[in-house]
């Protein structure tokens, strides 16, 4: 299988292994996080909107202002997070160098580098494949995978060192270039 080039490039150098996973590769989730999180905050406001808008300022509009203060408040502020969300996927992108001593990492999000994370080969103990949610489709019959770097240390945190993946061959190829590079096995399901 050849890895599409849009979710994962790969550049072999002489002593690492080089993978990059560009911006705009998770439009399909972003757009559904923007939407939602669009309506959530959309949907309060007009009520708001509405209520604000009424001619008598009597009890009844108080008590409806608290109302909606009470309730369309918290979903808007669950909007803005999703609206977050939403524009987080499509702008980061990852960059993972596996070498034989080591395996590094570099998160970006509209370029600027956000994480850098790096574990010796000797301290990873496996790599895990996962199915995160988040990024499933219901308009795909293919599952999306990432690949997980899990310390020997269990008080050490993962480390991501794939994502995005369409389907199992596309996960066990990018796992496959990985276990060349650093000598790291993949742990199967």
């Amino acid at each position: 299988m050849t890895l599409p080039h849009e979710i994962v490039r790969v550049t072999q150098r002489p002593q690492e292994l080089e993978l990059y996973f560009p911006p705009l590769r998770n439009v399909g989730a972003a757009a559904g996080f923007g939407a939602f999180g669009a309506l959530s905050v959309a949907f309060p406001v007009a009520a708001a909107a509405g209520v604000h808008l009424t001619d008598t300022p009597g009890v009844h509009s108080w008590l409806a202002m608290i109302l909606v203060a009470g309730f369309a408040l918290p979903i808007m502020v669950f909007g803005f997070v999703f609206l977050v969300l939403g524009a987080y996927l499509p702008a980061n992108s990852l960059t993972v160098l596996a070498g034989a001593d080591r395996i590094a990492t570099t998160r970006r999000v509209f370029g600027c580098v956000i994480a850098r994370r790096a574990l010796p080969c000797a301290a990873i103990a496996a790599l895990e494949p996962q199915r995160p949610r988040q990024f499933q489709s219901q308009f795909s019959a293919e599952a999306r995978y990432r690949l997980i770097a899990r310390s020997s240390d269990p008080k050490s945190p993962l480390m991501v060192v794939a994502e995005s993946l369409p389907g199992r061959a596309a996960m066990r190829e990018v796992a496959e270039l990985i276990t060349r590079a650093s000598g790291i096995s993949l742990k199967e399901e």
